[in-house]
């Protein structure tokens, strides 16, 4: 069946499960790359807790390394980890919201399709 022989109604939904196939995919990339993200300053947590209090520890800040303290950059890791598993959370409820709408969508162009023709 050709989508010009569709309904208007049916073919709203289909255009809307498109758009939000398109805005789910978005989600995913972005929640992948703040995964990374977080996963480097885990390791870079780890990297620092073996090293002394007293040990030298440097930060790239464009392409420069300036030396600082350990707990400044603990510090920093640690604000910016709690960032991002907030914004992380926040794509997986968009993610799930996105996904059961889909569902809603798709149950409703199966309805209409099961249904014999008039």
């Amino acid at each position: 069946m050709s989508t010009a022989k569709l309904p208007p109604k049916v073919q709203q939904y289909l255009k809307q499960m498109d758009d939000l196939q398109k805005t789910y995919a978005s989600i995913v990339s972005q929640k992948q790359q703040l995964q990374m993200t977080l996963l480097e300053i885990k390791n870079a947590l780890d990297a620092l807790s073996k090293v002394s209090d007293e040990g030298e520890v440097y930060k790239l800040i464009g392409s420069i390394f300036f030396k600082t303290s350990k707990k400044n950059v603990v510090e920093e890791l640690e604000e910016n980890k709690e960032i991002l598993e907030a914004r992380i959370k926040t794509l997986e409820l968009q993610e799930k919201r996105i996904i059961e709408e889909l569902n809603k969508l798709r149950a409703e162009v199966s309805k209409y399709l099961s249904q014999p023709p008039s």
